[in-house]
């Protein structure tokens, strides 16, 4: 039994709707590191279930679509691959995200006419194992992977009828101490098939941040969350970095949507212009400034095309690297802001990212690997990187109050006392702590530095007790002072 969910579009134009929701974009890691960031992906939907598709001729929600399924494996219904080839012998993963998102109203949908007027069909069905799919490593077999869910419409009168969704997992562990270089694929990926307002769309992508000598000190972080653009817009603010004084910089943003459509245009991505505080859209020979999500999987001025199916046309599915314009990034530049929206074809942007070049002079304060709503447990190792800044405050309060201000992060570090720490800075390198000690010493203070072993950065502390009150009145008189600004707490060995 097929219903109708979809209200009437005329002369095959998609209708805009007014109002957006979105939930909220939240930091998902951010790493200081020797090392660099890249991504792969393909789309899971398509006209064709091998053949590449490359024609831009059409809307796509004049496209019937299919799974893609290249795999020739009866255990699954979809599946496609990419392959990554980071040229780097040294190369180690340091965190591996997997993204997977699908339009997905209903698993089959038709379209009928009535004149001018165009409607949308589809059968009461929808699957609800979409966040559980297939992951297969280079010369290995498929593992299922049950990720968290950032977004669902499904039911939600807003996106009743497109209802997309996202999911993510985190692979790291599965791409450490493996082969790194390799074809990856990624099966069962869950989206409409036929024919859905706006088309049907759905993919994955593998973002990865790694080690290498090979390349220079870098600042990355990404954002996920989501947010559905009909003529409005969201906007990133990346700072906790400063660009190197002298030379070219090497920087890139990442981004992932879904609904980008090739034939309908004015949506932008733009970046805020240093000179002047102006938003300039970004562009290359495959971006419009006016058309930059168009359903294209690209890296830079050309198609990342080693992947299977490689359709130049990923029907709504879009997935990009680029370089960022040295109009738009200088030489000691602290932050910058970057903005995407549309007047007319709809999106719905789900991921971003960002990595710049670091100056060697940049103090480096540590990763945070944050968490989303959905991960309400932090392991030992995430709460070891997790910094969080205070505030001040004048008003007395509670040592629950305290707590909650100083968002405390426990500890375990070994042969160093109990307590709570006032941490000044941190360091991947032992010989920057001892320059930041003496320092220190010079302004009267006596630091201690100790090596956290899950992570080995070196942590420079100038005050610890074991009393909550005698370290929440110390932080309050030093964060004052311009070289404690960014002062912050760790509570060690006191679970």
């Amino acid at each position: 039994m097929y219903t109708k969910i979809h209200a009437i579009v005329c002369l095959l134009i998609t209708l805009n709707i007014a109002a957006q929701e979105q939930t909220q974009f939240s930091k998902n890691l951010e790493f200081y590191i020797k090392g660099d960031a890249t991504v792969i992906g393909n789309n899971s939907v398509s006209k064709h279930e091998k053949r590449p598709y490359n024609d831009f001729s059409l809307i796509n929600d004049q496209i019937k679509m299919v799974y893609v399924d290249i795999d020739r494996d009866g255990s699954t219904f979809s599946s496609s691959s990419a392959t990554l080839n980071i040229p780097f012998k040294d190369a180690k993963v340091k965190k591996a995200t997997l993204y997977w998102a699908g339009v997905y109203p209903y698993d089959r949908g038709v379209i009928k006419e009535r004149g001018e007027e165009v409607y949308y069909e589809g059968n009461d069905t929808r699957q609800d194992d979409f966040n559980t799919i297939k992951f297969k490593r280079p010369n290995s077999k498929y593992k299922s992977i049950t990720g968290n869910l950032i977004f669902d419409g499904y039911g939600n009168e807003t996106y009743l009828l497109s209802a997309p969704y996202i999911c993510f997992a985190d692979v790291t562990s599965e791409m450490q101490g493996n082969v790194l270089n390799g074809e990856y694929t990624v099966a069962n990926i869950r989206a409409t098939q036929g024919y859905a307002s706006g088309g049907s769309a759905a993919g994955w992508f593998l973002f990865i941040v790694y080690e290498t000598e090979e390349k220079p000190e870098k600042y990355i972080t990404s954002y996920h969350g989501f947010a559905g653009l009909n003529d409005n817009a969201v906007e990133f603010k990346f700072d906790g970095f400063k660009s190197k004084a002298k030379g070219l910089i090497d920087s890139s943003i990442f981004v992932a949507t879904l609904e980008g459509d090739s034939k309908l245009s004015r949506d932008q991505c733009e970046i805020k212009r240093p000179s002047d505080g102006a938003y300039i859209p970004l562009k290359n020979s495959l971006r419009s400034p006016k058309n930059f999500f168009n359903s294209k999987i690209s890296i830079n001025n050309s198609f990342f095309t080693d992947r299977k199916p490689n359709s130049t046309n990923t029907l709504g599915f879009d997935l990009l690297q680029m370089q960022i314009p040295r109009s738009a990034l200088q030489n000691n530049q602290t932050e910058t802001s970057l903005r995407l929206g549309t007047h007319a074809d709809r999106f719905y942007l789900f991921f971003t990212a960002f990595s710049v070049e670091l100056g060697e002079e940049f103090v480096e304060p540590e990763p945070v690997l944050a968490v989303t709503p959905e991960e309400v447990s932090i392991d030992e190792e995430e709460s070891a990187t997790d910094i969080t800044k205070t505030e001040t405050t004048e008003t007395v309060i509670s040592e629950s109050e305290m707590e909650t201000e100083l968002k405390k992060v426990d500890l375990k570090i070994p042969q160093i006392g109990k307590g709570y720490y006032l941490i000044t800075n941190v360091f991947s390198r032992s010989s920057n702590a001892v320059k930041w000690e003496e320092f220190l010493k010079t302004k009267g203070y006596t630091p201690t530095t100790f090596m956290n072993p899950k992570n080995r950065w070196h942590y420079v502390s100038v005050y610890n007790n074991e009393s909550l009150h005698e370290v929440y009145k110390k932080h309050q008189e030093l964060e004052n002072l311009e070289i404690f600004k960014d002062i912050w707490v760790y509570k060690i060995n006191m679970k």
